[in-house]
């Protein structure tokens, strides 16, 4: 999902069409964010943010964290892991979560996508779908040596 060639305008832009009054500690959250393919957990973003910012608390990042996630700019990825991680590819999209280290990765092309009716007969409303697939990656496979 990291794309290269975006710049601050177009970070500002994405801020403000999600609502969000833009301000320096936000603008180097989301880019902190977008710019990887972990899927970071706060504590990881503030080291990081920190080094640019070095008065931001972690409690500012976790709570702009959360205000993305609520306006539908980043999604969460927590299912397994003991700390909420986040990514800011919020196209529809599934995991891989090692139960060893912990690491996430987007499961590309190993289950199709399949969309889900917005309202299911019992009246259920799907607002966001994420399946999440648990295992062993490379590094922490017990046939690793193996192979």
């Amino acid at each position: 999902m990291v794309m290269e060639g975006r710049n601050d305008k177009d970070f500002i832009a994405t801020l403000r069409g999600h609502g969000l009054q833009v301000t320096y500690q936000r603008l180097a959250i989301y880019q902190a964010l977008y710019h990887t393919k972990e899927h970071p957990s706060a504590e990881v973003i503030y080291q990081q943010v920190k080094k640019r910012f070095p008065m931001i608390s972690l409690g500012t990042v976790y709570k702009t964290l959360e205000r993305f996630y609520e306006v539908g700019l980043i999604q969460k990825v927590s299912p397994v892991t003991e700390v909420a991680r986040y990514d800011a590819n919020t196209q529809p999209h599934h995991h891989m979560v090692c139960l060893e280290c912990q690491s996430i990765q987007d499961a590309e092309d190993i289950i199709p996508e399949q969309k889900f009716a917005s309202v299911g007969k019992n009246g259920f409303r799907v607002l966001r779908q994420q399946v999440v697939l648990q295992g062993y990656c490379r590094g922490c496979r017990p046939d690793a040596a193996e192979n």
